[in-house]
């Protein structure tokens, strides 16, 4: 009796704990060494609307699409190699999903955060690995959120100081370690401050766009465009040389000049001053590269504006001379 009693008891420990694997929010799977589903528990918040339990002894090849479950494999081959927690970030969409029974409809997207830990557990001689499954959707888009919110400039949509002067140290470091070249343009829209002051800050926000709308009309998706602050910008030109770049600039500058932009009641025909560098073997930084964008740039703006010029060791002699003495400049450049 009192056996019965002690295999009664067993049972009932053992049903009470797979009962609370089961109820755990988030999948938790044991796979085998060769990628085989051993065991599956929890998943209710998941929002697969499916615990995965018919996937118990199939393997990954059999039950996600090649790409994905050679990847997946990956992983548990790793964290066995190792002997060390993996911790990965993967997705579910239309395009890459699980083979869902027919009865259950495919999430558009669900981004999950997999914790992969070797097991001691021997499964049908095989190593085995518990994979814990949470889905971070939620936070995936809010960190994606906060990421643009950072990197973006809220008036244009274009980036922003901090990620343009990135992207710009990316493409010196690819200067020297694959012999890219590129050039830069430094852009800025003539006597800004007199629309402001004339037809105030809504109408200036609409001219910045307006000139914005231009660059992004005759530049190609490779090329990198940021605002620097208030009315000045930069552009990455990769893989071009300084005289295409030169050409580049000078599409912008006519196009601008010959759109007028439209704001409120207003007509404002805008204009641009443009200064052009290329990379050179010795820039070890990019401020060499936006000193000489900007000395070329306040060239345009001393030679009468509305213009496009080339950075030269002539405007570098003439910029030296300039600055000779302290100079304070209107407001009006």
């Amino acid at each position: 009796m009192l056996k019965i009693d002690n295999l009664a008891s067993e049972m009932d420990f053992k049903d009470r704990y797979f009962t609370v694997l089961d109820s755990l929010p988030d999948h938790i799977f044991v796979f085998s060494e060769s990628g085989s589903y051993v065991d599956v528990y929890g998943g209710e918040e998941n929002e697969t609307g499916f615990d995965c339990k018919s996937f118990i002894g199939r393997s990954l090849y059999e039950v996600s699409p090649p790409d994905m479950a050679k990847k997946f494999h990956a992983y548990i081959r790793a964290a066995l190699e190792s002997n060390k927690i993996q911790v990965i970030k993967y997705k579910f969409d239309k395009q890459e999903m699980i083979d869902l029974p027919d009865h259950v409809s495919t999430p558009m997207e669900i981004w999950f955060e997999g914790i992969i830990k070797p097991l001691t557990l021997i499964e049908n001689n095989e190593r085995t690995v518990v994979w814990m499954a949470k889905n971070i959707t939620e936070r995936h888009y809010l960190e994606q959120r906060l990421k643009t919110l950072s990197e973006i400039d809220e008036l244009t949509g274009i980036y922003n100081r901090r990620s343009f002067t990135s992207s710009l140290s990316k493409s010196l470091e690819r200067f020297h370690s694959e012999q890219r070249s590129f050039s830069l343009l430094m852009i800025d829209i003539d006597r800004f401050k007199r629309i402001n002051d004339s037809i105030g800050h809504s109408s200036g926000d609409d001219v910045i766009n307006h000139v914005v709308s231009i660059f992004q009309s005759e530049l190609a998706p490779t090329h990198c465009i940021g605002r620097l602050g208030g009315e000045e910008f930069s552009v990455i030109l990769d893989g071009t040389t300084p005289l295409n770049a030169l050409c580049v600039a000078e599409k912008i500058r006519a196009k601008i000049e010959k759109s007028p932009c439209k704001t409120g009641e207003y007509t404002v025909q805008a204009t641009v001053s443009i200064g052009v560098t290329g990379v050179l073997k010795n820039d070890d930084d990019i401020k060499n590269l936006l000193s000489r964008a900007d000395k070329a740039m306040y060239h345009s703006k001393t030679s009468g504006r509305n213009r496009v010029s080339l950075y030269t060791e002539d405007i570098e002699r003439n910029n030296r001379r300039s600055t000779d003495g302290i100079q304070i400049l209107n407001d009006t450049t």
